[in-house]
């Protein structure tokens, strides 16, 4: 396994989608999913967090960038993903790869950890108050074989989250050495700089079919 850009030409593209994926295997029920989750939301989760910071608000490439992870009985992935403009398609994979990596290997500080939780919290109390979540949440214990009081330590959980265990869970399940970086967009304006990233190109067509590489006038 290794990391990999796999690029569908789209010729009349005037912006790139980006999307770095990789599969996990992930359970609710696992110690370490509420630290996955809260490395998940410091990379992409909201507007402060460290690719929105960098692709948007640095360099004003994109309106925004987010990461989503999935968590359940099956495999999962974690996904971040941007539109971004032509030109700067080829450094926006820089970025990508680099705030991957610094949250692999630094420490996120504790202002940060601490406002994270907090709207992680507030979205839980919010979200209580309605019957539909409830419901949810009693399936979840029988569908994802929950501890029955999973919920009832919901904040206690959350709020236990170090930073340590923060950096731990994005080495475990955030692997930027066995990412698919899936890009669609204007070959012609995009391929020549990818090339110079070092990272394997493979080409696909929309149906995501091996293809040969676009002719580039």
């Amino acid at each position: 396994p290794f990391t990999q850009i796999n690029f569908v030409d789209v010729p009349n593209a005037v912006q790139s989608e980006i999307s770095l994926v990789n599969t996990l295997d992930l359970k609710m029920a696992d110690k370490d999913f509420f630290p996955a989750v809260i490395a998940t939301y410091i990379l992409g989760g909201d507007f402060n967090s460290y690719l929105n910071m960098n692709l948007r608000e640095e360099h004003g490439w994109t309106y925004g960038a987010s990461t989503i992870i999935g968590a359940g009985k099956y495999v999962s992935k974690l996904k971040s993903a941007s539109s971004v403009k032509n030109s700067v398609t080829d450094s926006a994979v820089v970025e990508f790869v680099k705030e991957i990596n610094r949250i692999r290997t630094e420490k996120v500080s504790e202002e940060v950890l601490k406002n994270v939780k907090a709207g992680y919290i507030g979205r839980f109390v919010m979200q209580v108050e309605k019957p539909t979540a409830i419901a949810r949440y009693a399936l979840n214990i029988e569908t994802e074989e929950l501890t029955p009081d999973f919920y009832e330590n919901y904040i206690k959980t959350i709020n236990a989250v170090t930073a340590d265990d923060v950096l731990k869970a994005a080495n475990k399940y955030f692997l930027i050495d066995n990412t698919r970086i899936i890009i669609a967009g204007k070959g012609s304006d995009v391929i020549p700089g990818l090339e110079k990233l070092n990272i394997p190109l493979f080409y696909f067509d929309k149906f995501g079919h091996p293809t040969e590489k676009p002719i580039v006038k």
